[in-house]
């Protein structure tokens, strides 16, 4: 077997070396070369079939390298299709579940021959072997470096994949399977390909290929490579779709994409048009909205982008309010369409406008709903337009509030118990510091409770939160004396009232802690402070020498 592989390698580096040599062949003479360049890369593909030691012959021996050769230089080997089945079939057995030979054949350039042969039509027979030995060489590092080192590759993957789209048959949708695994895993791993994406012309191209796979059920094939789902958002039935959509995230959700992107007036209309426009057939209409949704919110991370949307695309906007983020929609494009009104939110200068379309209303809906992220982006909208007085009218006598304090003292997420609380606390700093007729509407609500766990609970993860809530106690303490009665329940030596978790410390050793810190660290000094501001405040209250030793 030695003397086998080592006779093989040196046919192949002898047949190339006439191919490629000065002396021009006639016709004759190279069709010879061609004839046995097919018969000794078959009989290779057969050495190094199941085969890892004749895998290894061939690599000690410089037959892989050769192999790559013929991928990279031999021009018939794209257009012959006896010499393409025979080079592409010698690369998939030579680097199957071989790392070392498929390195071997990247380094060698044989990467970018594999994506020119299934872009040059019409398919042929022999692309099942090429989408097989790409498959094979692309679950290699060496692939995605290769792929970051030249951009071209991955432009050259997006063209093929909406050529193929365009063309009917098995043969190109498996080679589109190929190529969008490739493309989906790629952009996964590699932070640079995804920074090579961030043009309009790639981003439009992979929202085409996502209207593809939404009108275009495929066809699965056992044993065939396919992209899983992806992670985030919520998983939906088609995995194509899926993965485009992660793509789309991916490229979209680099800080690069905020000046490439942005600035694009194609792009920005297609994702107009798409939230803009509720008919047809509705998963198709909903897989669109929400990869339009989540790249827009990812596009919409700073202030002058959010508030340029809402002035220039307010009948946009108003879409998502009331058709993309309403009860009953699509999970995932609910979510993406929670997720970009939020960061939408975040730009003081859209908040009443926000509020002008109904958002509060809308996003309190979603405070109870049962999906965990969009019930969190819905309790981010209203804490941030908890800065909009109507707003705030509006959750103290709606539902937001009462929901709020229920998902609040129920929920077993830290995420959703901490903004939630965040949001009472809002709530509460604006009722009784600014507008005297909603007090009645809040009075009859237990605030101290949540405010008073979060200290207790989440106090040193999030100093600020903590702050937070020490502030809306003492301003519900100094507000209401059923509040200074509540919180100085907490505080009684006989009290035994779990606020937290069986570990954690009651919170009359949390505030006594507080009030003797004497960290200079500035958060910290600023919660020591707001506590004792609280003690002082609760001993206007006090009658029965709770707080003695406190003071």
């Amino acid at each position: 077997q030695p003397l086998l592989a080592q006779a093989l390698s040196a046919v192949l580096q002898r047949t190339l070396a006439d191919l490629s040599g000065p002396e021009e062949l006639s016709e004759p003479e190279r069709a010879d070369r061609m004839l046995l360049l097919v018969q000794t890369l078959r009989c290779m593909g057969n050495v190094s079939a199941d085969n890892s030691g004749g895998r290894a012959q061939l690599l000690e021996h410089g037959g892989v390298t050769g192999i790559a050769r013929v991928l990279s230089g031999v021009a018939e080997v794209l257009s012959e299709p006896l010499l393409m089945r025979a080079a592409f079939g010698a690369a998939l057995n030579a680097a199957l579940d071989t790392a070392d030979n498929a390195r071997a054949l990247i380094a060698g350039g044989a990467l970018e021959p594999h994506l020119r042969a299934l872009s040059m039509g019409p398919p042929c027979d022999a692309w099942a072997v090429v989408c097989m030995s790409l498959d094979s060489l692309c679950e290699s590092d060496e692939a995605v470096a290769a792929f970051e080192q030249d951009a071209a590759c991955m432009a050259s993957v997006l063209g093929t994949l909406g050529a193929l789209a365009r063309v009917e048959g098995p043969l190109a949708r498996g080679a589109m399977r190929t190529l969008v695994w490739v493309l989906c895993e790629t952009v996964e791993k590699s932070a640079a390909v995804r920074i090579q994406l961030c043009t309009p012309d790639a981003v439009l191209a992979l929202f085409d290929l996502l209207e593809f796979y939404l009108e275009t059920a495929p066809e699965e094939d056992v044993g065939v490579s396919a992209p899983a789902p992806p992670n985030r958002p919520l998983p939906a039935g088609n995995r194509y779709a899926d993965a485009v959509t992660q793509a789309i995230v991916g490229v979209s959700g680099e800080d690069a994409a905020l000046a490439a992107l942005f600035p694009s007036r194609a792009l920005l209309s297609r994702l107009m048009d798409v939230l803009a426009s509720r008919g047809g057939d509705s998963a198709r209409a909903d897989g669109m909205a929400a990869a339009a949704a989540l790249c827009l919110g990812n596009l919409a991370r700073s202030d002058e982008h959010c508030v340029a949307l809402v002035d220039g695309h307010a009948g946009v906007v108003r879409a998502l309010v009331g058709d993309w983020l309403a009860p009953g929609v699509n999970v995932r494009t609910r979510h993406a369409a929670s997720g970009v009104l939020k960061n939408l939110s975040l730009a003081q200068a859209n908040r009443a406008p926000l509020a002008a379309m109904g958002l509060a209303g809308v996003a309190a809906a979603g405070v109870t709903s049962a999906v965990v992220p969009v019930q969190a982006n819905c309790i981010g909208i209203l804490r941030h337009l908890a800065a909009v007085p109507a707003c705030v009218a509006e959750m103290v006598r709606g539902s937001a509030l009462p929901d709020v304090l229920r998902v609040v003292r129920e929920s077993d997420v830290d995420a959703i118990r901490c903004e939630g609380t965040r949001l009472v606390a809002a709530l509460a700093k604006r009722v009784f510091l600014a507008n005297d007729d909603l007090r009645a509407a809040v009075v009859g609500h237990d605030l101290v409770t949540p405010l008073a766990r979060l200290v207790v609970m989440d106090g040193e993860r999030h100093p600020l939160l903590r702050q937070e809530s020490l502030v809306a106690l003492t301003v519900v303490a100094a507000a209401e004396p059923r509040y200074a009665s509540d919180v100085l329940a907490l505080l009684a030596p006989g009290d035994s009232a779990p606020l937290g978790r069986p570990d954690d410390k009651p919170f009359a050793e949390v505030l006594a802690m507080l009030v003797r810190s004497e960290s200079e660290e500035p958060l910290m000094r600023a919660s020591a402070q707001q506590a004792r501001s609280l003690v002082q405040q609760l001993a206007t209250h006090s009658k029965d020498g709770v707080l003695d030793a406190l003071l």
